[in-house]
């Protein structure tokens, strides 16, 4: 489980966030690369407002039973998402469908994990997947018209290095930083601050 739930690890997706924006620009799509970045930031203001909303009160108060939506489930949907919409564009059904469906097990994967590993209750992980759908709407508005990405091989094998990295992320970087304690504390400070736990 802990393999699985790393590869919605934020030490994961933010670089290869980069890595993805970078790709594009490097073939010519900047119209993608501009919406990927705009989806992400979406997601990751979404995510961090509502965490930073219901952990203010230091779980005095939650939402449906929902006390810190998953960032794992919100930027997975966001990543996974993006990349399945990006490759799957201009592609037959079959292939379409074959995308759709691979990234699907992985998103499914990667959320029951965080139930399964009591980082999360399923309802905070249904929360996160909305955050990343909503996400990838504003990918898919922001892209405009849609055009299949020209990829050949040699820019494959140019862009190689980042799926290295990707990997090695995954296998090395994952679970050894979280942003949670940050956002608790700063969460805490907005509590006090604002006086909103009363």
């Amino acid at each position: 489980m802990h393999l699985i739930t790393n590869f919605g690890d934020l030490a994961v997706l933010a670089p290869a966030s980069l890595g993805l924006i970078v790709f594009l620009c490097w073939i010519g799509s900047r119209r993608d690369a501009a919406a990927y970045s705009g989806a992400a930031f979406l997601c990751l203001a979404a995510t961090l407002t509502a965490k930073l909303a219901l952990a203010a009160c230091a779980g005095r108060y939650s939402l449906l039973g929902v006390e810190s939506p998953s960032g794992h489930a919100a930027f997975s949907v966001t990543f996974y998402g993006c990349i399945a919409a990006l490759f799957a564009t201009g592609r037959t059904a079959a292939r379409r469908w074959a995308l759709y469906c691979a990234a699907g097990a992985l998103l499914l994967a990667i959320g029951v994990s965080r139930v399964a590993l009591g980082a999360h209750t399923a309802p905070e992980v249904v929360v996160g997947v909305l955050v990343g759908a909503a996400s990838i709407a504003a990918f898919n508005a922001l892209r405009g018209r849609r055009e299949a990405l020209a990829l050949s091989s040699q820019t494959v094998v140019q862009m190689s290095p980042f799926a290295v990295f990707y990997a090695l992320s995954v296998l090395l970087l994952a679970g050894r930083w979280s942003a949670e304690p940050i956002i608790d504390a700063i969460a805490a400070q907005v509590g006090v601050g604002l006086h909103v736990c009363r």
